[in-house]
């Protein structure tokens, strides 16, 4: 049903930011480390 697909997305949609904050957070920690932050 709706509510269904929309728990669907939202699930899908938190994989995918959790995903792009893995591969971000090492670069941020690089920069941070380096004093460029």
């Amino acid at each position: 049903d709706a509510l269904q697909a929309e728990v669907d997305a939202l699930k899908r949609l938190q994989a995918e930011t959790t995903a792009e904050l893995d591969a971000l957070l090492p670069a941020i920690l690089d920069r941070a480390f380096k004093g460029e932050l």
